[in-house]
């Protein structure tokens, strides 16, 4: 497909673009290093690559490439061009891109969190170079964006809002077909807009033996009920993805844990571990559980939760067996610490 001084080029699966705009030839996109032989012959003839991410699976023929061609001019975000000299591993004649900033016709935006947070966007004779947004695979969009969108949901409104000045009329993206502008910004802001609405605000998970850490998470439940709608997860039977979605789409988090050979069930560890460091750094989450000789797992649930840069909102609530009243009302002190 070639149109507006645009050609696109599809290896795997994978789309890459070459743009001639203002006297200079730019290669856009890339693909994995198994499908690099077309990409690099088509960049080879180019001035210019612009990185949209240096995700490796949309820059391995990079390496390749500056054999070939070392000077090759490298535009990128600051974080992309940080990361392409370390999966290079060599220096590379960088261009800095930043934001709204406007260089032989192009206009780049930076849209952190797309999934990356090196990510650009790039905007040139109406068309726009989206990078994973917009993109699809065999599943559908929708699917898609599910798998490596949906945790940024508020980085999907913040770069559909930073888009809707731009004079759009198609928007080329990674993976899949071209598309009009209208219809593609209207369900990606449906899609993100979604777990504002639907998603429990609050989330509890919990692993429990005797009933015991269950009947605290239950009293939590209760006490967080009066502000968020609440979700609970039985950890031992829920799905770890499902539960970790919760979370990543919740305000604050709690979770209740029994001990087990001096450490957290793998139920609790196999959800804590999908949690998003990164676009959840800082949310609120409390700990707390029954158990029968140190309550060692209830002390590495807390402790690596703040490890992962989350805020431990209040005190950890340490049972011993069956919970009394006394530990049922430090149950609801501590849960109203967490909605602070």
């Amino acid at each position: 497909m070639s149109a507006n001084n645009i050609t696109a080029h599809s290896a795997g699966g994978y789309n890459f673009y070459t743009l001639n705009s203002g006297g200079k030839s730019f290669v856009i996109g890339g693909v994995p290093e198994q499908y690099a032989g077309e990409y690099i012959k088509t960049a080879t003839e180019c001035d210019a690559v612009i990185l949209l991410t240096s995700k490796p699976e949309f820059t391995g023929g990079m390496d390749a490439l500056l054999d070939i061609k070392p000077d090759i001019e490298v535009y990128g975000s600051p974080a992309a061009l940080r990361n392409i000299k370390e999966i290079v591993n060599r220096a590379v004649n960088e261009r800095l891109i930043k934001d709204g900033m406007e260089d032989h016709g192009i206009c780049f935006h930076v849209t952190p969190g797309l999934d990356w947070v090196d990510t650009v966007m790039a905007v040139c004779n109406g068309v726009l170079f989206s990078g994973q947004a917009f993109s699809s695979e065999a599943e559908g969009a929708k699917e898609y964006y599910n798998r490596y969108l949906a945790v940024n949901s508020g980085f999907v409104l913040s770069a559909l809002d930073r888009l809707a000045d731009e004079d759009i009329s198609f928007i080329y993206p990674f993976r899949g077909e071209a598309q009009a502008p209208e219809a593609a910004f209207a369900a990606y802001r449906i899609l993100a807009e979604a777990p504002e609405r639907s998603s429990p605000r609050a989330v509890i998970i919990y692993s429990s033996k005797y009933g015991y850490t269950k009947a605290l998470a239950e009293r939590a439940a209760a006490s967080l009920g009066a502000a968020y709608k609440t979700k609970v997860f039985d950890a031992d039977i829920c799905s770890a993805a499902e539960a970790a979605d919760a979370i990543n789409a919740a305000k604050v988090f709690a979770v209740g844990t029994r001990t087990i050979n001096r450490n957290a069930p793998q139920s609790i560890w196999d959800i804590i571990t999908r949690i998003d460091t990164v676009n959840k750094r800082g949310m609120p989450y409390f700990v707390f559980g029954s158990f029968g000789w140190a309550g060692d797992g209830i002390k590495l649930i807390d402790k690596t939760l703040a490890a992962m840069g989350l805020r431990r909102a209040a005190k950890p609530v340490e049972v011993l067996f069956k919970p009394t009243q006394e530990d049922l009302d430090k149950i609801d002190k501590e849960v109203k610490e967490l909605m602070k």
